[in-house]
């Protein structure tokens, strides 16, 4: 049994496994517990699963449901429902089968369907959430509100990865203070220790390009839109040669904002590539990172940018300017204000040095602060506290 072992058995519950934050943000996390002696099951609500096999290699136990294939030819609401069913039952058995185990949720899916399942099914287990973002969905979904301020009270603990999520859920969710712990994303930050295994040239620039850097989804909250707005605005001002690299999964909108970037005619600076499994090495080709969102909890991608020695220039939403230091580290710029992001990329832009040393204090900062290790080793202890109290 689960209850017989020295260090916890943990259950994490997920919607998916396609590549996100809160998904790299667990396979960087979930190994150093497997090493630290857990015994860890991910379990997944939905079917994607591209990091899966990432998991799997490391030693995580990843429970998928198998697809349900006759029901293929349904309408995609009838998919939807029968697929949701099918979840909740394996979910309310994994519940029944296994009482003890630490429960952590992760995202909201997984944190509504998961934590009612868990309270319909008696489950003895400390129940764990992680909110990870301001709560913004909670208004395109109907009732989310609702529901999640009725599970928060039937939590253990909730956790945050920023100070600015926590005095949310304090402030306006109403959580007690007591029970809400902050931890911070923590990153591998063993690639970024390597020269990049790339060159400019691999990328068609040259040495004395003015290369900037978005790592982000193309989902229209990441501010793409105004990124592009905002060179336009001072492509005249910036050095005569200088390029834009978007690496990200694209959600549907590439298309969109390649024909705005076309009709404000800077679209040949501008390159889409996709998401990529070698952003460590294109990270340290570039001169600075940018990331204009509309909303973050505590951005990995940021993190990563610091961990490659790149100052950053970040939103301030969310959890932004607790990783940015503005004027040290980056530059802290209001959202959707592409005529301040504008005039900011063309101070960057301007001394090359000045770039060097805020990315010097910036992977400083990273490696101090956030560093995966210190990350597993805050959820080690949250976890260990959790498990030796069961029962009393």
């Amino acid at each position: 049994m689960a209850s017989n072992s020295k260090k916890p058995s943990l259950r994490v519950i997920i919607g998916g496994l396609g590549v996100g934050g809160a998904e790299k943000h667990l396979l960087s996390i979930l190994p150093r517990l497997v090493q630290k002696g857990y015994h860890v099951r991910l379990l997944m609500l939905g079917y994607a699963r591209d990091l899966e096999p990432f998991f799997e290699e490391k030693g995580i136990k990843v429970c998928t449901p198998k697809p349900l294939v006759w029901v293929k030819p349904l309408p995609h609401f009838l998919r939807r429902f029968f697929y949701l069913m099918y979840s909740t039952l394996r979910l309310y058995r994994d519940f029944k089968k296994d009482r003890v185990s630490v429960t952590h949720f992760f995202l909201p899916q997984a944190y509504i369907l998961g934590g009612l399942i868990a309270l319909f099914s008696r489950v003895k287990a400390p129940l764990l959430m992680s909110r990870r973002s301001m709560n913004h969905y909670q208004k395109k979904i109907k009732g989310a509100a609702l529901l999640e301020r009725f599970l928060h009270k039937r939590m253990n603990l909730i956790l945050a990865n920023s100070q600015a999520v926590m005095d949310q859920l304090h402030l306006e969710e109403k959580v007690p203070k007591s029970q809400l712990q902050l931890i911070y994303n923590g990153i591998d930050l063993m690639p970024f220790e390597n020269p990049s295994t790339h060159t400019r040239k691999d990328f068609n620039l040259t040495e004395d390009c003015f290369v900037m850097v978005c790592v982000a989804n193309i989902i229209p909250y990441k501010g793409h839109k105004d990124l592009i707005d905002a060179l336009a605005h001072v492509k005249n001002d910036l050095p005569k040669d200088w390029r834009l690299l978007c690496i990200g999964r694209d959600d549907g909108h590439m298309d969109a904002l390649k024909a705005h970037a076309s009709s404000l005619e800077i679209d040949g600076y501008i390159h889409f590539l996709g998401a990529r499994s070698d952003v460590p090495d294109i990270l340290k080709l570039a001169d600075v990172s940018i990331l204009p969102s509309h909303e973050e909890g505590f951005s990995n991608a940021i993190l990563e940018s610091m961990g490659a020695s790149l100052p950053v220039i970040a939103t301030d939403v969310g959890g932004n300017s607790e990783a940015v230091l503005d004027n040290t580290t980056g530059w802290i710029v209001p959202a959707k204000d592409p005529k301040v992001l504008g005039k900011t990329i063309v101070q960057a832009s301007k001394d090359r040095n000045t770039l060097k040393e805020k990315g010097r204090l910036g992977q400083e900062r990273a490696f101090k602060l956030f560093n995966a290790a210190k990350c597993a080793d805050a959820y080690d202890r949250v976890y260990s506290y959790f498990w030796d109290k069961r029962g009393k």
